[in-house]
């Protein structure tokens, strides 16, 4: 049993490796979606940056 340390300790190192690296790549998308909501929340408050028209919502035939 004592010659299989290592090989444990090397699977707890990668999993620890895999997880750290997971980690970074969910920090960052979150804060890549965070400035793309940003950026998205400016452009909603510009009044006619969408690039088409905006209808009021009682000026809309209901659907048959």
């Amino acid at each position: 049993m004592a010659d299989n340390w290592s090989f444990v300790i090397a699977a707890y190192g990668l999993a620890v490796v895999v997880l750290a690296m997971y980690w970074r790549f969910l920090v960052r998308r979150e804060r890549e979606l965070d400035d793309a909501g940003v950026v998205r929340q400016q452009l909603r408050q510009a009044p006619g940056v969408s690039g088409h028209a905006q209808t009021e919502p009682g000026s809309r035939s209901p659907l048959p």
